[in-house]
């Protein structure tokens, strides 16, 4: 049976690939008193090897709910480099012939940022491991360790020599952004963002991509929007994969070989810079959002490309019984104009009449469609009346008499989108529940 690569990192006392694993029960099951320390049994309930640093209390009988669990082996370095090291979750030291390279003198916080450390490390190296877990500990024990470059610029044209396309993978993590974290660097302040911007370091990553001469793909993970007006104008493409998991590689990878013809579509409003935007404390929706935001964004809600092309007829509107204030159905064909299968998501907006308090567009609903090669659908989209309700500056939701219009199309309504367009009108006012 082949050994995954991960665990012929790990070495146990023993030799085999994996790490030395021992479960030690609680010798009492009831909470400990504020700063004491709970008390183990001297002899390990279980010992196994793992293939990493993971206790797999849960699947075993014999460990008991409250237990410590004691990592002890060698990571065996597979290259010769600068690594980054950090532990989290976990008491206990990683060292290098008897000296210390990363210590944990205490367990770690929910979110509490990684102390990174650097070590130049040559290939078979053995990093002793000696590291113990608790269960009543939060963060899930866990070692950190990559290899890092030390020349940027050397490594970056060495990886890219042969290359056709350069793909650049930047954004954020869950270790940045997040709620009430203890965390404070540029861009960041407790979890909050001070800024739109990616990391200076990735902005510099993408400057020398750029300078190679080859075209530049940037995929963006990130859980919230980021500046991305220079990958717009410098970058061949942009993937926006957010925080894809562990699958992420083989997606992105299958979007940008043609394997699979993307069809997402951002779900909030990417803008240029937190200037573009009221202050955070200004609570009022003036300004915000892809409904009140009289800016340019660099990337509008709703937007979204693919590898074919769509066109839209023409678009109708019924009434239903009784008239428009008891709702309507839209109708409307889209043609696939391309060669290659694909994916059409119809957006549906209203743009209301200009009443105090009234939003540019709102979104009362889409349809996701899929469409061979010069093939055409159609598409029904059924609006209730409180889809076609607005909700007025002193928060009465009403149907609002005026004239409005309905697009069905490929984003927001603006010049260049493709859709379709048809007016209708409220003539009465109609009071509905909030």
């Amino acid at each position: 049976m082949a050994i995954p690569y991960r665990a012929r990192c790990w070495s146990p006392p023993d030799g085999r690939p994996g790490i030395r694993t021992e479960y030690f029960n609680a010798l009492d099951e009831n909470a400990v008193p504020a700063g004491a320390e709970r008390r183990f049994a001297a002899k390990p309930v279980l010992t196994s090897v793992e293939p990493s640093i993971v206790s797999r209390a849960s699947e075993f009988r014999q460990v008991a709910n409250k237990h410590k669990v004691l990592f002890s082996g060698s990571l065996v370095v597979p290259e010769t480099g600068l690594y980054r090291l950090a532990l989290t979750g976990v008491k206990g030291t990683l060292s290098l012939a008897g000296k210390p390279l990363v210590e944990a003198k205490r367990y770690s916080r929910w979110a509490e940022p990684l102390q990174l450390v650097d070590a130049r490390l040559r290939k078979g190296d053995r990093v002793a491991i000696n590291l113990q877990g608790e269960s009543d500990i939060a963060p899930p024990a866990q070692i950190f360790w990559k290899r890092i470059t030390d020349d940027l610029d050397r490594d970056l044209k060495s990886g890219t020599a042969n290359a056709d396309v350069v793909v650049a993978v930047v954004g954020l993590t869950s270790d940045l952004e997040g709620e009430e974290m203890p965390i404070k660097i540029e861009g960041f302040s407790g979890g909050d963002k001070t800024t739109l911007d990616i990391p200076a370091d990735q902005r510099a990553l993408l400057e020398r991509a750029r300078a190679l001469g080859k075209p530049l793909i940037v995929v963006a993970m990130n859980g919230s929007a980021i500046d991305l007006s220079w990958a717009r104008d410098n970058a061949a493409a942009i993937v926006e994969a957010w925080y894809p998991g562990q699958s992420g590689g083989l997606a992105v990878a299958n979007v940008l070989t043609g394997k699979v013809n993307p069809a997402g579509r951002l779900p909030l409003t990417f803008y240029k810079s937190i200037a573009d935007l009221p202050a955070f404390t200004d609570y009022s929706m003036a300004g915000r959002t892809y409904r009140y935001f009289k800016g340019t964004p660099v990337y509008p809600f709703g937007h979204g490309l693919s590898y074919t092309s769509f066109r839209y007829g023409k678009l109708s509107i019924d009434p239903a019984s009784g008239g428009i204030e008891n709702g309507l159905t839209a109708t409307v064909d889209v043609t696939n104009t391309g060669d290659r299968a694909g994916d059409e998501v119809a957006q549906a907006y209203i743009t209301p009449p200009g009443f105090e308090g009234a939003p540019r567009h709102a979104l009362r609903g889409f349809e996701r469609v899929s469409l061979n090669p010069h093939g055409t659908k159609r598409i029904t989209i059924t609006l209730s009346p409180r889809d076609l309700s607005f909700v007025t500056a002193v928060g009465d939701r009403q149907l609002i008499p005026g004239e409005y219009r309905l697009t069905l199309g490929s984003g927001q309504p603006a010049a260049g989108i493709p859709g379709a367009y048809a007016a209708y009108a409220v003539r009465r006012k109609i009071d509905l529940p909030k």
